[in-house]
C-alpha cells in the first residue's frame, strides 16, 4: 500500500464485527486509540531522529532529557515541529493533519457525538464502523511515519533487526521480572 510515493506495506488486519454489543464497541475503541498512540509515538520517534541530526555527541542524560521533551508534547505539537523541520509530501501532510483532527475526535468527543447509538445493535454497528476506519487510518500514518523515520534513524546504525534484538532483550527481561 502507499501514502503517495511512501510506500507503507501491508496494514495489520482489522477485526471483523461479531456481535454488535457495548463490550465490542469498547473492544473497538481500545484498538482505536492503541493505534492513534502508535502514530503519534511514531512522530515522537521521527522528531527524535531529525533532533539528533542536530545535535553533537549526547550524553544518555541529555538523550533522554530530549525524548521525554518531545515525548510530553501533544500530537499537534510534535506534528507542527515535523513539519516545520522536515518537508513532508503533501499527501502525507494531509494525512497527519486528518489523523490529528480524528485522534483530538476520538479522545474528547466520540462518545458523546454516538451516545444514543449505543442504544440498540445497528447504533453500535455503526460505532464500530467509524472505529474501523479510525483504526486503518491511524495504521497508515504510523506506517507512513515510520517509513520515514527509519530512513533517518539508519544513519545511526539503527535498523529494523536492531529493534527486534532490543525488543527481545526487553521482552526477555519483562518475562524474568514476571516469573521471578
Amino acid at each position: 500500500m502507499k501514502l503517495g510515493q511512501i510506500d507503507i506495506g501491508e496494514l495489520k488486519a482489522i477485526p471483523d464485527i461479531e456481535l454488535g454489543d457495548e463490550k465490542e464497541v469498547f473492544a473497538f475503541y481500545g484498538l482505536a486509540s492503541f493505534n492513534a498512540q502508535c502514530a503519534e509515538k511514531a512522530l515522537v520517534n521521527f522528531a527524535m531522529a531529525y533532533k539528533l541530526l542536530d545535535e553533537s555527541i549526547l550524553s544518555q542524560e541529555h538523550w533522554l532529557d530530549i525524548y521525554n521533551n518531545l515525548n510530553s508534547n501533544t500530537f499537534g505539537r510534535l506534528l507542527g515541529q515535523v513539519k516545520q523541520r522536515v518537508d513532508l509530501p503533501d499527501e502525507l501532510i494531509e494525512h497527519l493533519n486528518e489523523s490529528l483532527a480524528k485522534r483530538n475526535w476520538l479522545a474528547h468527543d466520540f462518545f458523546y457525538d454516538y451516545a444514543v447509538h449505543l442504544r440498540d445493535e445497528h447504533g453500535r454497528i455503526e460505532m464500530i464502523n467509524e472505529l474501523q476506519n479510525l483504526i486503518t487510518l491511524f495504521q497508515i500514518a504510523d506506517k507512513a511515519v515510520e517509513n520515514l523515520s527509519e530512513k533517518v534513524w539508519s544513519s545511526f546504525g539503527i535498523t529494523n533487526e536492531w529493534l527486534q534484538k532490543e525488543m527481545e532483550v526487553q521482552y526477555e527481561e519483562y518475562l524474568a521480572e514476571r516469573n521471578a
